[in-house]
């Protein structure tokens, strides 16, 4: 069963098998390093077995790969394992992405974060006057997720539906509080936001972030829903010890389907710190204005926070998000400081995954 891609916010045999990316020139640490020892034994806990679906992950430091590995079966059916190449759907870890396009198109003032969301649809409904573009980014402008709304019409996970099916669901219905007042995560945020870009720019959402963000930054990043990438890992839905491929011809985007390894999404991370794209104003703008998310996220293992642009500020000044979508589960998570990111994805539900990525970042900080 596909589930809500909510920001609650691998291998063949018994071994785990560590592979560092070429990338950039990232370099292991030393054969016996007892960093790379104890986030083995953190991810073989994750996947006790190496003969079901599992799990990816990867550290970095300063835009370098330092320890990745994967541990589990990428597909059942093939047995192909999943390792450090293996591609998965990030899911709601493409929000900060979309957030960085409309930041960066902030800071070359061909939008505002002011501007209300009627400026950039045709025939817009009157509501759409009353929501600004950093309502959306911060998930309090109180439309509904679109997933719901598509339901409600009465359109499955399972049947086919896309950008415009989604938009024209949002825009047929009514906020359900008043823009502005509290933070509430809804997926239709970030699907207009990407049509704002698209409004604003002439492109494809795809091409932009190609452009913008991944060709730059030399990442092994595609954005790209319901789309069989190579290298890409099957997710699944487990019950009672049984494994179904888990799938859906959903093809919006904006509120996910980046596709990447876990190595990539933390040599990403680094822009955190460097401003490399979009300079410190972009950096100013992740922050600035986040909203406090209250316990809305408590049930999924984020006890405070502040929401910012597509990613959430922790009390220790750490950058967090978790995406779910289909059998697909993610944590990503950059240090205070910035220096250091840790990425951890699995094909199948694994409860712990989020609770996996705290201890690789205490591994690699503490």
């Amino acid at each position: 069963m596909a589930v809500n891609r909510m920001a609650s916010l691998c291998a063949a045999g018994s071994a785990v098998m560590v592979a560092v990316a070429g990338v950039a020139g990232p370099q292991a640490h030393a054969t016996g390093d007892d960093r790379e020892k104890r986030s083995a034994a953190v991810l073989q806990e994750l996947v006790p077995s190496p003969d079901g679906p599992g799990c990816a992950a990867a550290v970095g430091e300063r835009g370098r790969v330092v320890w990745e590995a994967g541990r589990g079966r990428a597909d059942l059916t093939t047995g192909r394992a999943i390792t450090s190449k293996t591609v998965f759907d990030m899911a709601s870890n493409s929000k900060q992405f979309t957030a960085d396009a409309v930041l960066l198109l902030a800071g070359r003032n061909q939008l505002a974060l002011t501007d209300p969301l009627s400026e950039f649809l045709d025939d817009p409904p009157a509501w759409t006057r009353d929501v600004t573009l950093g309502d959306l980014m911060r998930h309090t402008s109180g439309i509904a997720d679109y997933q719901d709304l598509l339901e409600a019409e009465g359109v499955a996970v399972t049947d086919p539906a896309g950008q415009k099916e989604a938009i024209a669901a949002i825009l047929a219905s009514r906020p359900e509080d008043p823009p502005g007042k509290r933070f509430a995560y809804s997926n239709s945020n970030y699907v207009l936001l990407a049509q704002v870009v698209e409004r604003v720019t002439g492109k494809p959402f795809p091409t932009f972030v190609q452009q913008e963000f991944f060709t730059p930054l030399g990442l092994r990043m595609t954005l790209a829903p319901a789309v069989d990438v190579p290298g890409k890992a099957r997710s699944y839905d487990e019950k009672d010890g049984s494994y179904t491929p888990d799938s859906s011809p959903w093809q919006q985007y904006g509120d996910g389907s980046v596709q990447t390894t876990p190595g990539e999404l933390v040599r990403w991370a680094d822009n955190y710190r460097t401003g490399r794209v979009g300079g410190t104003e972009l950096l100013a703008g992740v922050t600035g204005g986040a909203v406090d998310v209250g316990d809305v996220l408590r049930p999924r293992g984020i006890e405070a926070g502040r929401y910012g642009a597509g990613i959430l500020l922790l009390p220790d000044n750490s950058l967090v998000h978790r995406g779910d979508w289909e059998g697909f589960h993610s944590t990503f998570k950059v240090s205070p400081d910035r220096g250091t990111a840790v990425t951890v994805v699995c094909n199948v539900d694994s409860p712990d995954h989020f609770r996996a990525a705290n201890r690789l970042m205490d591994v690699w900080t503490g």
